[in-house]
C-alpha cells in the first residue's frame, strides 16, 4: 500500500468524519436557533399587534373629542332645542365605522338623551325615538364613566354584549369607551361608544406561524386562534389559560409586564380598562419542524455535494501537496458559494462603505425578493445603497449617519424610511446599523440589518387619514380644520403671516332633504365639496365645517384677495350643473385675521358675514371687516 494511497484514504476518511460531525453539531445548533428565532418573531408580533390595537382605540378617541369640539354639539348644550342637528351629527360619526354598534349621550341622572343603534342585520345606523330611550342609571359602565375627570377616557371590561342578564346571541364581543361631558364648567353626562370587536379581535389573533391568545387578570381564554376556548369565563366553561402552559410559565405571565421564555412570549396590551388584559403568543410545534426540515434537507443536500467534492479534492491534495495553498483558496471560495444557500430569511443584510454613494461590499440574498435588484447589481456598483434610499427620505438617513459617527457609536436605529424597489414600489424599512471600526477607530464599513415594515406603516398612514377626513364628503373635518387655523394662528403672531378664512354655506339646503330625501343630500354634499376643492388654489385648504357648512383656509391671504376668491367660487357654484338637483347657489362670510384677535373671533367674524349674505338675499359675498 502506497503513501499516496494511505493518504488519499485518510482524506476521505477524515472527510466523511467531519462531514457527520457537522451535520449532527449543525441540527443542534439550528433547533435550539430556531426556537430562539420564533420567540425573537413572537415579540415583534406581539409589538405590532398591541400597536394595531392601540391605534383602533385612538381612533375612537378621536370621534368622541370631534363631537366634543364640534360647534354642533356645544351649540345643543347650551339650548337644546337644537338635538336633531346633533342628532345628524352623531349619525355622521356613526356611519365612519361599521363596528360602531351605539353612540349615546347620557345625562347626568343617567338617561339617554341620544342614542344612535345600529341594526347588525342590515348594517345601517338610526337615530332611536325619544319614547324608547332608556334609564342607564343602574349600569356599572354609566356609574364609572360619570365620575372620570373631564378629558379623560373611560374604558370598559372587553365583554360578550349582556342584556338583562343573559347574553345576546351571536356572541358579539363588545368594548365601551366613554367620556364626561363638561360644559361652561358645568358637568353635563357623558359621551360612550359601544364597538363591536369581533372582526378586530379575529384579525388581530389571525396568524400562521403562532398560536395567539387573548386572556384577562383570572386567566380566563377572551379570544384565542384555534377558537375552542374563547370567552370561557361567560360561558360556563372552566378551561383557562393555565390548561396550556407550563407552571412556571403562567405564573410568570401574570406577574410580569413582559415575559419571554422558550415556549412563549407575553405581556400586557394597550387598554387601561383594569382588567389587564395580556396576550400570549405561541409558535406552533409544526412550523418549526417545518423549519427544521426544510434546513436540514437543504443541509443534506450541501453535504452531499461537499461530500462528492472531497473525492477529487482528496484525491488531488493527495498528490499534489505543493499545490495545497491553491486547493485551499478554491476550496474557501466554494465553501462561501456553499455558506449563500443558507441565506433564506426575511430581514435583509447589507454590509456598504463608508464612501460618497455607499457602495455595496456585501448583501443578502433576500434582497432580490425586497428591492428586486440581484445581488450582482451591488457587487458590479451598477446600484449602491444611497441610490435606493427614497430622495425625500435620504437627507435624513444621511443625518442619523453622520451623527452616529459624531458620537462615535457602535450601534444605531434609523427612524422608519422608504427605500424604493427596482421597479419603482416604494417600501418602509426599520434599518439598525452597526459601525465597523479598526483597532484605531476609523470606520471600516457598515452593516445593516433591514426589516420591511410597510404594511405596519400603510395601516398608521391610512388610520391618520381616517382621522383627519369627513367620512361622507373625503375632505377635511372639523377637527383637523381646527388644527389648521390653530397653526396659521401660531404663524401670524410669529412671523406676521397673513391668514384669511371663507365660511361657505349652501343656500336652501334644508329643500333638498324635503324634496329630494337625505340620500340625495348627501351627493349634493359630495359634489359641492368636489367643486370646492377643484376650485381653489393648491395652498388652500376645504373641510366640512358641519352639516351643509363648509371653511376654506387661505394661508399667505389678505381680504381683498380672499373676497376676489369668493367670489370666484360663488360663480362656479351658480355655474353649475349639479346630478340631481340641477341648480344651487351658496352664501359666503369671509373675514381675515388681524393683531389681537383669537380663533374664535375670526370664525365668529367670517360667521356673521355669512348671516349677512343669508339676510341680504343669499348667493352673495359678505365680510364685516371693510374700513
Amino acid at each position: 500500500m502506497t503513501f499516496g494511497f494511505k493518504l488519499l484514504m485518510t482524506f476521505i476518511l477524515y472527510g466523511l468524519s467531519l462531514v457527520l460531525f457537522g451535520q449532527t453539531i449543525f441540527y443542534m445548533m439550528n433547533e435550539k436557533q430556531i426556537k430562539t428565532s420564533s420567540i425573537e418573531k413572537a415579540a415583534e408580533i406581539f409589538e405590532k399587534k398591541n400597536k394595531e390595537f392601540q391605534l383602533n382605540i385612538k381612533n375612537t378617541n378621536l370621534k368622541l373629542q370631534a363631537i366634543q369640539k364640534s360647534k354642533t354639539f356645544k351649540a345643543y348644550l347650551s339650548n337644546p332645542a337644537k338635538i336633531d342637528q346633533v342628532k345628524s351629527l352623531f349619525l355622521d360619526i356613526a356611519h365612519t365605522s361599521d363596528n360602531i354598534m351605539q353612540l349615546r349621550y347620557i345625562d347626568t341622572n343617567g338617561l339617554e338623551v341620544i342614542r344612535i343603534d345600529r341594526d347588525s342585520d342590515t348594517n345601517t345606523v338610526y337615530a332611536v325615538e325619544e319614547n324608547s330611550l332608556q334609564d342607564k342609571s343602574s349600569r356599572y359602565y354609566f356609574k364609572k364613566a360619570v365620575k372620570s375627570k373631564t378629558g379623560e377616557f373611560w374604558y370598559s371590561n372587553l365583554d360578550l354584549n349582556i342584556e338583562h342578564g343573559e347574553i345576546v346571541k351571536p356572541i358579539q364581543p363588545v368594548l365601551r369607551i366613554a367620556t364626561p361631558v363638561e360644559f361652561e364648567k358645568e358637568m353635563k353626562g357623558i359621551l360612550i361608544i359601544n364597538i363591536f370587536m369581533k372582526s378586530f379581535l379575529e384579525e388581530l389573533i389571525d396568524n400562521v406561524f403562532n398560536n395567539i391568545y387573548l386572556y384577562n387578570d383570572n386567566g380566563y381564554v377572551m379570544v384565542d386562534s384555534v377558537h375552542q376556548h374563547c370567552w370561557n369565563e361567560y360561558l360556563n366553561n372552566n378551561e383557562t389559560i393555565y390548561n396550556h402552559f407550563y407552571d412556571d410559565d403562567f405564573k410568570n405571565m401574570l406577574s410580569q409586564e413582559r415575559y419571554k421564555s422558550e415556549h412563549i412570549y407575553a405581556g400586557k396590551i394597550f387598554l387601561n380598562n383594569g382588567e389587564n388584559i395580556r396576550m400570549v403568543i405561541e409558535p406552533k410545534d409544526e412550523h418549526i419542524k417545518g423549519e427544521l426540515t426544510s434546513i436540514v434537507y437543504q443541509l443534506m443536500l450541501i453535504l452531499l455535494g461537499v461530500i462528492l467534492l472531497s473525492f477529487p479534492l482528496s484525491y488531488f491534495f493527495s498528490n499534489i501537496p505543493t499545490r495545497l495553498k491553491d486547493k485551499v483558496d478554491k476550496q474557501k471560495e466554494e465553501q462561501d458559494t456553499l455558506l449563500s444557500l443558507f441565506d433564506l430569511g426575511e430581514v435583509v443584510l447589507f454590509n456598504w462603505n463608508n464612501d460618497d454613494v455607499w457602495s455595496v461590499n456585501h448583501v443578502s440574498k433576500s434582497v432580490e425578493k425586497f428591492l428586486a435588484y440581484s445581488i450582482d447589481d451591488f457587487k458590479s456598483n451598477r446600484v449602491s445603497y444611497a441610490s435606493c434610499i427614497h430622495p425625500d427620505d435620504l437627507q435624513q438617513v444621511m443625518d442619523e449617519v453622520n451623527k452616529a459617527i459624531s458620537d462615535k457609536v457602535y450601534f444605531f436605529e434609523h427612524a422608519p424610511y422608504r427605500v424604493i424597489t427596482k421597479d419603482k414600489k416604494v417600501k418602509w424599512i426599520l434599518d439598525s446599523t452597526v459601525v465597523v471600526r479598526n483597532e484605531d477607530g476609523e470606520i471600516i464599513n457598515f452593516i445593516g440589518y433591514l426589516n420591511d415594515i410597510t404594511e405596519l406603516k400603510d395601516k398608521e398612514i391610512l388610520l391618520q387619514k381616517l382621522s383627519i377626513t369627513d367620512q361622507l364628503t373625503q375632505i377635511y373635518n372639523r377637527m383637523h380644520l381646527d388644527e389648521m387655523l390653530q397653526t396659521q394662528f401660531y404663524r401670524f403672531n410669529r412671523s406676521k403671516e397673513e391668514c384669511s378664512v371663507i365660511l361657505v354655506d349652501i343656500d336652501y339646503f334644508k329643500v333638498v332633504n324635503d324634496e329630494y330625501g337625505h340620500l340625495v343630500g348627501d351627493k349634493v354634499l359630495v359634489e359641492f365639496a368636489r367643486l370646492l376643492k377643484h376650485t381653489i388654489r393648491s395652498s388652500d385648504s376645504v373641510g366640512r365645517w358641519g352639516g351643509e357648512e363648509f371653511l376654506i383656509v387661505l394661508p399667505h391671504t389678505n381680504l381683498h384677495d380672499a373676497l376676489a376668491l369668493a367670489h370666484k367660487i360663488r360663480k362656479q357654484i351658480e355655474n353649475n350643473i349639479f346630478t340631481i338637483v340641477k341648480h344651487k347657489t351658496a352664501s359666503f362670510g369671509v373675514a381675515t385675521l388681524k393683531e389681537g384677535m383669537s380663533i374664535e373671533v375670526l370664525t365668529d367674524k367670517a360667521d356673521i358675514a355669512l348671516y349677512k349674505s343669508k339676510s341680504d338675499g343669499r348667493n352673495r359675498v359678505s365680510t364685516i371687516q371693510l374700513d
